[in-house]
């Protein structure tokens, strides 16, 4: 049995994807969900809005893997990205994600 729950992300997932998202959107901007600008509160809300959209997507799932509540890591279709938390890195989150896959 596997310690990280995987599955299809949908809008629901939006809010605790959010602080994954903004981690590894700091360390490759644009990524997921795109370069938005203007003021503090207006940014988050069109970032948001963007992830759910992008969550929409059923052409371009993200399939994302949860350690409890928080989701450590997501791939993304149809081009096989992974990305994982900085602090879950090696602990067999994107070997969890690539056999969603299989």
């Amino acid at each position: 049995m596997s310690e990280f729950f995987v599955r299809v992300a949908t809008p629901a997932d939006a809010d605790r994807l959010w602080p994954l998202v903004d981690e590894i959107e700091k360390r490759r901007p644009g990524l997921v969900i795109g370069m938005l600008g203007g003021a503090t509160l207006a940014r988050a809300e069109n970032r948001r809005r963007a992830l759910v959209a992008r969550l929409l997507d059923v052409e371009h799932p993200i399939i994302v893997a949860y350690s409890g509540v928080r989701a450590v890591g997501y791939l993304l279709m149809p081009s096989g990205e992974i990305h994982v938390s900085a602090g879950w890195q090696g602990l067999g989150v994107d070997e969890e994600l690539r056999d969603f896959l299989r």
